[in-house]
């Protein structure tokens, strides 16, 4: 089953050239105040080493060590943000505020409560942010923040390719729109559903919280201990962290090809015994087949191993991401969405 056609076409926005969204689903929180940092601290599973406009890739984990939001921490001069997806901002707050036991100077924003939040994804974000906000943007590295009068610029993205989070004040957002069409049209630039967005979160194997985020795994068993402390004891969670590191986990996350439609909750055998299960597929117009993750028992949670079934379907681990970005070969100070076609000859 392919995507639909409006789907396909931000789809490959995504991967050619840029396409913008809307994010209603990207909360914001802002901490202030003398114990804005200390705050975080207790409660971030990551060591809390923040730069001016450096952001950090984490979790916020229940005391069972299963995530209930995904978010980056981030630094602007002494104030802290929290920017993710998940719980709502004010459930966030209020969760802070219980586990950053008698540290009283800080007080949290809802920033999503004053600003909307947009998202330019596609090897060629850079140069159209680039035309938008100033040559200056391009400095900007992987993970960083700009704030910019009342308008915030994150640089992230979960799509595999250059991203951007763009906060802009809620009574801008029409007008940010209309100025973002208006320049996109040099860049082809295209609307991205959410489905075209989930299904390069799916590719380049980026953790969804509304996909395998649903089934009650930990870290370990995401394969996301990257963004855990090795060193950091105390934080909410981190009895049970410390607990599986200790015994081992008998489970993974692993990515996966199948040339037929696969759905969650499928069983996955080999050599009829019962190996894992079926977490998230979807078709990718990229491969002309579908890519998925699977929870995977030991020793069959490796990549590239071609003997599994689902039925009568095969399906094959392969090491993430499951696509060649094309981000990965685009530099932005030697290349132009102008000028590609002679780029990548020259590259080739």
């Amino acid at each position: 089953m392919s995507l639909t056609s409006a789907t396909e076409t931000g789809y490959r926005a995504i991967r050619n050239s840029v396409a913008l969204a809307q994010e209603p689903e990207l909360r914001c929180l802002r901490l202030t105040g003398a114990g804005a940092f200390e705050a975080l601290d207790a409660v971030c599973p990551r060591d809390l080493f923040l730069q001016d406009g450096q952001m950090k890739h984490t979790l916020l984990l229940e005391e069972d060590g299963v995530p209930f939001a995904d978010v980056y921490v981030c630094r602007e001069g002494e104030n802290a943000y929290v920017l993710g997806y998940g719980s709502p901002a004010n459930a966030i707050a209020t969760w802070i505020r219980q586990h950053a036991v008698g540290i009283a100077e800080f007080s949290t924003a809802d920033l999503s409560e004053s600003h909307r939040s947009l998202a330019l994804d596609g090897p060629f974000a850079w140069e159209l942010c680039a035309e938008v906000f100033g040559p200056d943007i391009l400095g900007l590295p992987y993970f960083g923040m700009l704030v910019l009068g009342e308008t915030f610029v994150f640089r992230a993205g979960r799509t595999g390719e250059y991203g951007y989070h763009l906060l802009v004040p809620s009574d801008e957002e029409s007008a940010w729109l209309e100025k973002l069409n208006t320049t996109g049209k040099d860049f082809e630039l295209a609307w991205a559903d959410a489905a075209a967005r989930d299904q390069c979160v799916l590719e380049n194997f980026f953790f969804d919280l509304n996909r395998e985020g649903s089934y009650g795994l930990t870290p370990l068993e995401l394969q996301l201990q990257w963004r855990l402390s090795t060193q950091k004891t105390e934080y909410p969670g981190a009895a049970a962290i410390r607990a599986l590191r200790q015994s081992g986990w008998n489970r993974r996350l692993t990515c996966f090809i199948t040339p037929e439609p696969v759905q969650a909750g499928e069983e996955i055998t080999c050599e009829d015994e019962l190996v894992g299960s079926v977490l998230a597929a979807g078709y990718s117009p990229l491969r002309n087949e579908y890519v998925g993750k699977a929870l995977l028992n030991r020793p069959y949670w490796h990549a590239g191993l071609d003997a599994f079934r689902v039925g009568h379907r095969p399906l094959k681990t392969i090491a993430a991401p499951a696509v060649k970005n094309l981000s990965l070969e685009v530099s932005p100070y030697r290349h132009s969405f102008h000028t590609r076609a002679e780029d990548m000859r020259m590259a080739g």
